[in-house]
């Protein structure tokens, strides 16, 4: 009789046991990949400065316009580097 009871009672204990198991797979769902949209105005190619150096004042001022092209690229770079680095479901 001793034998049947402890038989009875490791069966117990493994239902209990296994009823609080999760066995269940849980899907999160199906990963897609999102990509940001980047303005056409970031990659569009800058226009060439219609100047034409023939005076040392004109080189100095096509330098100068090609200096402000400089920086109008790197701050489309910049721009482009900040919608990149941001998660598209994030909101900043």
């Amino acid at each position: 009789m001793r034998k049947c009871v402890s038989g009875w009672i490791a069966i117990c204990l493994v239902l209990l046991l296994s009823g609080c198991s999760n066995w269940q797979t849980k899907t999160i769902g199906v990963p897609v990949l999102v990509t940001p949209e980047i303005p056409a105005r970031l990659t569009d190619p800058l226009p060439p400065p219609a100047r034409q150096g023939a005076t040392h004042r004109g080189v100095l001022e096509l330098l100068a316009e090609y200096e402000s092209l400089r920086r109008r690229a790197n701050a489309d770079r910049a721009a482009i580097v900040e919608i990149m680095s941001h998660d598209v479901g994030s909101e900043d």
